[in-house]
């Protein structure tokens, strides 16, 4: 019963610890499929990866999901962000590149 109760309780535990779902890793995430998937060069990714920092850590953390099409991880994320931070994303997500091309 006792193992029971501890059991359920770390589980309970990485629950509420895992919504972040954001490490040090996604900010790389994106640099190195920036390089993959876009094919921009090493200034304009660094760009991009400057942009993402500016998000919030679940915000970087969905880019790095939907950039490597976790869908897993953005189906977490999703009900975790407001409207207003999904916006942020999709505003990120369509301009950045070519405002990083672009220079700014």
């Amino acid at each position: 019963m006792l193992k029971s109760i501890f059991v359920a309780g770390a589980l309970g535990l990485c629950v509420f610890a895992a919504p972040a779902f954001a490490d040090a890793g996604a900010l790389e995430t994106v640099r190195s499929e920036c390089a993959t998937q876009l094919k921009l060069p090493a200034p304009a990714c660094d760009c991009i990866v400057g942009k993402v920092g500016e998000l919030n850590e679940n915000q970087q953390a969905f880019v790095a999901a939907m950039v490597t099409k976790d869908e897993a991880t953005t189906a977490a994320l999703r009900p975790q962000m407001g409207i207003d931070e999904l916006t942020q994303v999709g505003m990120f997500m369509t301009s950045a590149p070519q405002a990083c091309m672009q220079g700014g």
